[in-house]
């Protein structure tokens, strides 16, 4: 951050009482991600960091993002909160985690193989046609011709999606809400870089509104026991949120790759001694809070919560900003409220979905 930027925003960090209390001359939190964080953090820090990274991140500009994605994904939201994390002053177990040795999919490895142990059966790579929602009891109809009758479905679809596979579908103007919600699509590009480890940091932010890039991780930094780890070379992992079917979603790898040597250059990051690459191209990852998006999703969720056999849950489902083990969360509240019949208790999801809106995405 140039030293300027620096003075501002240590200004806006003395003047931001006076912000927050409404004083005459100051902007108030007002109903968007711009004027909530630019009252809170100063309008300095919110235009050299979260302004860019809110357009990256989500594809819309501050003034068009809901007041409520600052409170679901900024939990730092002022500059004294920011000032204890960087002097540490943060209770332990905001500042340790466990990472798991072999990766962060050992956690679903470990989800799986428990689920099949307790007698479940998995299907996976299979694609769902319809979802009959109204019979007793409910039906999944796959693509291949195939059905899955349940006593209760927990479904982790998008809710829009969710929608338009219904049978019988909701009405018109629901469809027509659904429509309206939207979800951020992410490509993630995975460089194998020679020489071992890439840096000593697990992560690095790139908010400059130059690249597309948002985020570049080296996994094998999040763990500190490196045994298992081969010695001649690391991943590095780029995060580019994106739309399916722009430029970015339908890029070749090697394109990709090039983007994001070009992004670590420009940034001043060390250089990647590549030797292989390889994407991932996820649909669906971060809900986008549009101005208006509440009117959408509550239409939605209403016809959502009218089927007795069908529960909505975690990121897609509900149409939150969470962590996993904010949906790991859920997934346990949502079995422990069916009944013995394989009913929703829907006082005790009810008071679930209250726990469930405090949820601050922690990063």
């Amino acid at each position: 951050v140039p030293p300027g930027a620096l003075a501002r925003i240590a200004r806006d960090a003395v003047l931001a009482p006076f912000r927050l209390a409404g004083w005459p001359g100051y902007a108030d939190r007002g109903s968007s991600y711009a004027s909530a964080l630019s009252a809170s953090l100063g309008p300095e820090l919110y235009g050299v960091l979260y302004e860019p990274y809110a357009v990256k991140l989500w594809g819309l500009p501050g003034e068009r993002i809901d007041v409520e994605q600052a409170r679901r994904r900024v939990s730092a939201d002022n500059p004294w909160k920011i000032a204890r994390r960087i002097l540490g002053r943060r209770a332990p177990e905001g500042r340790v985690y466990f990472y798991p040795r072999h990766g962060f999919g050992q956690i679903v490895d470990a989800l799986a193989a428990a689920a099949v142990g307790a007698g479940a059966l998995l299907h996976t790579e299979t694609e769902v046609s319809t979802v009959d929602v109204c019979g007793r009891p409910p039906v999944v109809r796959l693509a291949d011709g195939g059905t899955v009758r349940a006593g209760h479905i927990l479904s982790t679809l998008p809710l829009a999606l969710l929608a338009r596979l219904a049978r019988p579908q909701p009405e018109p103007a629901v469809l027509d809400d659904a429509r309206h919600l939207r979800l951020r699509a992410m490509v993630l590009v995975y460089l194998v870089h020679k020489g071992g480890r890439w840096t000593e940091f697990d992560a690095h932010y790139l908010p400059d509104s130059d690249t597309p890039v948002t985020r570049v991780s080296e996994p094998a930094n999040y763990r500190d026991n490196r045994s298992d780890d081969p010695a001649d070379r690391s991943v590095v992992c780029a995060e580019i949120p994106c739309s399916v079917g722009g430029d970015i979603w339908v890029a070749p790898d090697d394109d990709l790759a090039d983007l994001v040597m070009h992004a670590l250059s420009a940034v001043g990051l060390p250089p990647v001694r590549l030797t292989a690459v390889q994407t991932r191209r996820l649909p669906h990852v971060y809900p986008v809070y549009e101005t208006g998006y509440a009117e959408h999703l509550m239409s939605l969720q209403e016809w959502a919560d009218g089927l007795t056999d069908v529960t909505t849950l975690g990121r897609q489902g509900l149409f939150v900003h969470d962590n996993t083990h904010h949906t790991m969360a859920m997934a346990y509240d949502a079995v422990a409220a069916l009944g013995p019949n394989n009913r929703r208790d829907e006082a005790a999801w009810a008071a679930a979905r209250e726990r469930f809106s405090h949820h601050v995405v922690e990063d």
